[in-house]
């Protein structure tokens, strides 16, 4: 699809619906957004830009794939549902978040394991006075791993970019072996390991410490929260980095992270 030929018309229509979802997530992972007027009326379509130049089919009662659709996630009390195709290997993809006011695809998969099933909670994030809504999806589990991403809207289904954890830890993470010590750095501070006391001896052809096996976010006291994982070798998890999301200029960024070493 050709972005920049089809923006003008997108923009006008958006302006005749009066209904808009922006979206300025991560690379490649568009939104497609609908607004309910009532709860009973048709969902106005609106279409969905974002600055990478990439777009995804919106999406509709026509449109919402060849599957049988399940539902994945739902919550009487919020009035939310997450619904999805599953496929072969065990994971829902096409997925769709719906609310009392409007709906999103949501970009990614869900595990069909309940043990890990996707959850959704409201808190004002951005201080605005008015609960946002948080949805978690879970992609990949096992020993010593899950893998987590959220995705946040407002409550009239406007998308709020969150950063990559992955992305947000490596900026302030890196690591490194010197003589018998493994040295972490954590912006701008230094703490040394000795070699000796590792669950197991980091690989001498990547970076010593793996981060990220694990990944998982949490909502509490309206703040969003995460934890990122720290390995040696294949199973030596020496610790963890902690963080909290905060709300600047539009996005929800990564606050510095702190260091708890497993004791």
């Amino acid at each position: 699809m050709n972005i920049k030929k089809n923006m003008k018309k997108w923009l006008f229509l958006a302006l005749i619906l009066s209904a808009v979802c922006v979206e300025t997530i991560s690379a490649t992972r568009l939104h497609s957004c609908q607004t309910l007027a009532n709860a009973s009326a048709t969902p106005i379509r609106v279409n969905a830009v974002t600055v990478d130049n990439s777009a995804i089919p919106t999406v509709s009662a026509a449109d919402e794939g060849t599957g049988n659709r399940e539902t994945v996630f739902a919550d009487g009390a919020l009035g939310m549902m997450i619904e999805g195709e599953l496929n072969a290997d065990g994971m829902y993809n096409s997925l769709t978040l719906r609310t009392p006011v409007f709906q999103c695809s949501l970009p990614g998969e869900q595990v069909q394991n309940p043990t890990y099933a996707p959850w959704v909670a409201e808190a004002d994030l951005n201080g605005d006075g008015e609960k946002e809504i948080i949805v978690n999806l879970t992609s990949g589990y096992g020993t010593g791993m899950e893998l987590n991403t959220v995705q946040v809207f407002s409550q009239n289904g406007e998308n709020i970019p969150v950063e990559s954890l992955q992305t947000g830890m490596a900026r302030q993470f890196s690591s490194s072996v010197n003589g018998d010590q493994l040295q972490l750095q954590l912006n701008g501070v230094t703490h040394s390991l000795p070699l000796k006391g590792l669950p197991e001896q980091p690989a001498s052809n990547k970076p010593p410490v793996f981060g990220g096996a694990v990944q998982q976010f949490k909502v509490e006291n309206n703040k969003l929260t995460a934890i990122y994982s720290l390995q040696v070798g294949m199973n030596g998890f020496i610790g963890e980095l902690d963080a909290t999301y905060q709300y600047d200029n539009g996005v929800l960024r990564l606050v510095p992270a702190k260091l708890n070493l497993e004791q």
